[in-house]
């Protein structure tokens, strides 16, 4: 989310808003691809290749985003650690672990895309009598675990480097290697999987919400109107990613925690959660909920207002 987050509109066209790890997007008239004749692995490159133009916008958006709004989602993994907030800007090294989370997140939106289509087509022909929405909305968590294997190794060097554990990337990487080979990579997999797959839901639902509000608001005003408009759903993506990521603020929590010191609790999800709320009452677990929750509107009008440009 992305998480990096994606709402699907209909078959043919995809008005999306994403959100994950602290990065949104807003994208538009993105024609499906792929054929029935084709196997997942050919259709998933004919999606890519036949969306190179918008893939490129968005990733030049998504960069933008990224960078521009990294300092609020360093000082957040900070607060989550147990550091006020004066603490965590008095650390200084606000953008450390910038490079790696652009590296590991550009792939991934890439990844998560095509994938998406592949799941879409093939849901969608294997559930023909299933209403479409509840299709792409399944497509989309699949897109995000099939994307999750790529994203989980720059999301634990970007976390640490955050939290002050390394001074460079380099020493990141050669560290947990030494430490704990290709698996120190992936901890806290399955803390990441817990606080996104809730958050795709919980997006996915309020923008169907929020979408059937505004549009009922704007007919009122307009007989004309039939659809929202690409900034209108950039404004409900905006607020359905704002609502989501409060609500899942405790599993954002228990991810950065289980991929900065995972051995701590095991690499256990309750464990951790347990342990939180042990040490610091059912309020600790929405430790750096505010600039989790301020990190999502800007990424949008970010992302919405760079990729128009470039595509």
């Amino acid at each position: 989310h992305a998480k990096y987050s994606k709402t699907v509109g209909s078959v043919n066209t995809i008005k999306s808003v994403k959100a994950r790890g602290g990065a949104a997007a807003a994208d538009s008239s993105v024609a499906t691809t792929g054929s029935s004749n084709n196997n997942p692995l050919q259709a998933f490159l004919n999606t890519i290749i036949n969306s190179r133009g918008h893939l490129a916008a968005a990733a030049a958006a998504r960069c933008t985003s990224i960078f521009t709004m990294y300092p609020i989602d360093t000082l957040k993994t900070r607060m989550q650690m147990g550091n006020t907030f004066r603490e965590s800007m008095q650390q200084g090294g606000i953008m450390k672990g910038v490079s790696g989370s652009l590296v590991g997140q550009v792939p991934y939106g890439v990844l998560t895309f095509g994938s998406y289509e592949v799941y879409k087509e093939m849901l969608l022909k294997k559930f023909p009598n299933v209403r479409p929405v509840f299709i792409y909305a399944m497509a989309a968590i699949l897109g995000d675990v099939t994307g999750s294997g790529w994203v989980c190794p720059s999301e634990v060097i970007k976390q640490q480097m955050q939290a002050g554990m390394y001074p460079t990337t380099g020493d990141a990487i050669r560290s947990i290697w030494s430490k704990s080979g290709l698996g120190g990579f992936y901890q806290g997999y399955m803390g990441g999987l817990a606080r996104d797959v809730p958050f795709r839901v919980a997006q996915l639902t309020s923008y169907e919400v929020a979408k059937k509000v505004f549009l009922n608001y704007r007919k009122r005003q307009d007989d004309g109107v039939k659809e929202l408009s690409a900034v209108d759903s950039a404004m409900v993506g905006a607020v359905a990613g704002t609502f989501s990521a409060a609500i899942t603020a405790p599993l954002d929590k228990i991810k950065t925690l289980l991929m900065t010191e995972g051995g701590k609790y095991g690499g256990s999800v309750m464990q951790c959660a347990s342990s939180i709320v042990q040490s610091e009452g059912v309020g600790g677990l929405f430790a750096g909920v505010v600039p989790r929750v301020v990190y999502i509107a800007p990424s949008v009008t970010i992302f919405f207002v760079v990729y128009e440009q470039v595509q």
